[in-house]
């Protein structure tokens, strides 16, 4: 255990615990934390001993600390500050997306960027741009871009620039990233005009398909293309946020000629049990 001296009301921040989705925010000003307080909440956000403080001997497995949620609540509260002060520690925190494998920090940097405000695009290209972060806390930039051109649509040209900039670097990418890049510029309605670059990209077989298909299927969602000319290369991808199972591909044909196969064949036994009981 280590001693904590935060003041109040930061403090109360390391008592709260597990954290709501980033639908349900708590509302921090209500509980007095104020711009004044914005230096503390980003000592605390900078705080990586108490990030990953020793777990007690005698803590169940079942339990939390609730300090180990004090850090989530802090970047919330920053973000419903607008405190843009905080950007560079907020942008450090993004690079452990990767280095621990830090799901809460990924799904909240798409709101905490964008609640900030427009001053985090310059910050967010730069991290972007940078090929030496790992490849979640790029995706998770790139996904901050997307959403702060959401929200604030005048921004949309520097944002889509920056992503263009990120995609133009492909062959150095990890797939996961050029994957996201392309869904960030069709979620921006922005990928029309970067078409040639998002072939190039598909044609160097460098691109995680499982994301937004592959290219043919990018031409059909534009309206360049009725139909596919091939199968595609995985039998599953994602459209409009959820999994989509290709049902003209060999392996899922394969497997619903199975399922068609086995269930006229139990239908047939059926028949064949009716029969036998009527003798």
């Amino acid at each position: 255990m280590i001693e904590h001296n935060y003041a109040e009301p930061v403090s109360k921040l390391l008592t709260i615990g597990r954290p709501g989705n980033s639908q349900g925010w708590l509302d921090y000003q209500k509980m007095g934390i104020s711009r004044a307080d914005v230096p503390e909440l980003i000592r605390l956000l900078k705080d990586k001993d108490l990030r990953w403080m020793e777990i007690p001997d005698d803590l169940l497995e079942e339990e939390d600390l609730t300090e180990w949620y004090g850090q989530i609540h802090a970047w919330r509260a920053l973000a419903q500050l607008k405190a843009e002060e905080a950007i560079p520690a907020l942008l450090d925190n993004l690079k452990e997306i990767d280095e621990y494998d830090d799901d809460w920090y990924g799904e909240d940097s798409f709101k905490v960027f964008p609640m900030i405000g427009p001053a985090a695009i310059p910050p967010l290209t730069e991290f972007l741009s940078n090929t030496d972060h790992g490849t979640w806390a790029r995706v998770a930039a790139s996904a901050s871009l997307e959403k702060m051109a959401e929200k604030y649509p005048d921004t949309k040209g520097s944002c889509v620039t920056a992503i263009h900039a990120a995609l133009e670097k492909y062959e150095d990418n990890d797939q996961s990233l050029n994957g996201s890049l392309i869904s960030d510029l069709m979620e921006m309605d922005a990928a029309r005009e970067y078409l040639g670059l998002i072939e190039q990209t598909f044609k160097s077989g460098n691109v995680d398909e499982f994301i937004e298909g592959d290219f043919e299927d990018i031409q059909i969602r534009l309206g360049l293309r009725e139909k596919r000319s091939k199968p595609r290369s995985t039998p599953f991808f994602f459209e409009g946020g959820r999994m989509v199972a290709d049902k003209n591909h060999p392996i899922i044909r394969n497997e619903i000629e199975k399922i068609k196969k086995d269930k006229r064949k139990r239908k047939q036994e059926k028949k064949s049990r009716k029969r036998n009981r009527k003798k």
